[in-house]
């Protein structure tokens, strides 16, 4: 009876400890069992079929897809001195979740609202741009763009909160006239993340003046990834005339599906996808632009952008964006961009400029982009 009795008292406890992991989270939700802690993030082992953004309208009955249709052959690019880098959770969430960074009610419903560009009409406001993109011509076509991007850690100083700060360096796939779009890559932005890390950052658009949205703050963007979220801590970043990360970013269109995949490292790991039904006043058999390159937003003094070095500075001082590559037959390869089919593009040259254009077998096509930010004549 005594051991009945102890059995009886450890299946108890068991359960207690159960319904202590049952609680309510940021996401609004019931709270997986499993939450891993990484450099002071929290994220939840959410149901894949469950995810947040599966709630958004347009994805009623969406059926998950686990992978992308075909593959991509290797890199012929030799080997260089930088350390590209391969971030994730160990382990990761078991099976059938993915995990979901924690972020409190109240920073869910602001990203929700946010309207980026009209948020930048205010006064002293700037919202600046230093890219190469492809030439848009009447048969422009673009299914997928790539590149690494150097990673940095510019200094952004949080101010008021309507003013919202950052800095990125990004690749991104423009849709058509309207603004509409998708991009990924690296970003330091207090706002959205409540800290001055930089983080492993993806987002949409729909429509120039309408909608944008980062990561999974809120809905849309489909998360597949085990071991690799969304607006994850990239901790090693590259320092001035010092050692240098960066972080190979993918996006294509999947010939079968056309969902638009965000693939992440040397192994394309695919972290997720934004399905076609979050553009749904928009034909987006492909893209109709492919760019590389920086942002900066905020209000005098700007933030840096890049490493906050001048591109003319080159190698171990500017930011670097290389192997630059574009998709422009639906399931082909992926090529080498060519200086001819690129043009510059630069909001605010005094302070955030483009430079150092150039091909090597080393390097593929590389670019340098940033600036120091400051007074931009505002």
């Amino acid at each position: 009876m005594r051991m009945v009795a102890m059995e009886a008292v450890k299946v108890i406890y068991c359960c207690s400890v159960l319904l202590l992991l049952a609680t309510v989270n940021g996401h609004g939700t019931w709270a997986s069992q499993l939450s891993i802690e990484h450099e002071g993030d929290i994220y939840d082992c959410v149901d894949i079929n469950k995810q947040p953004s599966l709630n958004h309208s347009l994805l009623k009955n969406h059926r998950v897809q686990m992978k992308p249709s075909g593959s991509f052959s290797e890199s012929t690019i030799d080997d260089d001195d930088d350390e590209s880098l391969e971030i994730g959770l160990g382990e990761g969430c078991p099976v059938g979740t993915v995990p979901i960074l924690r972020a409190p009610k109240e920073d869910l419903e602001a990203a929700s609202k946010q309207d980026l560009f009209k948020s930048y009409a205010r006064h002293g406001w700037g919202f600046f741009r230093a890219e190469e993109q492809t030439i848009v011509k009447p048969n422009s076509k673009h299914y997928g763009v790539q590149a690494h991007l150097n990673v940095y850690n510019p200094k952004v100083i949080p101010q008021e909160e309507m003013y919202v700060p950052q800095s990125n360096v990004v690749i991104k796939l423009f849709f058509g006239h309207y603004g509409s779009g998708v991009g990924a890559g690296w970003a330091v932005d207090p706002y959205t993340y409540s800290s001055n890390s930089t983080r492993f950052h993806a987002f949409w658009l729909v429509g120039y003046n309408q909608k944008y949205c980062a990561n999974t703050k809120c809905q849309g963007f489909i998360q597949v990834s085990r071991k690799i979220p969304v607006g994850m801590k990239i901790s090693n970043v590259s320092t001035y005339h010092g050692k240098q990360y960066d972080i190979k970013l993918t996006i294509y269109k999947d010939p079968k599906r056309g969902y638009w995949w965000l693939l992440y490292g040397s192994k394309d790991e695919p972290v997720g996808y934004w399905p076609t039904n979050l553009f749904k006043n928009e034909t987006i058999a492909h893209a109709k632009q492919a760019l590389w390159g920086g942002t900066a937003a905020g209000r005098d003094p700007f933030p840096p952008m890049g490493s906050g070095h001048n591109p003319k500075e080159g190698y171990r001082s500017a930011c670097y964006i290389s192997r630059m590559k574009v998709l422009e037959t639906s399931g082909g390869k992926f090529t080498d961009v060519k200086t001819d089919m690129l043009t510059k593009f630069e909001t605010s040259p005094t302070c955030y400029t483009v430079g150092g254009h150039g091909y090597s077998k080393k390097w593929g096509y590389r670019i340098f982009v940033g600036g120091a930010g400051g007074l931009c004549g505002l």
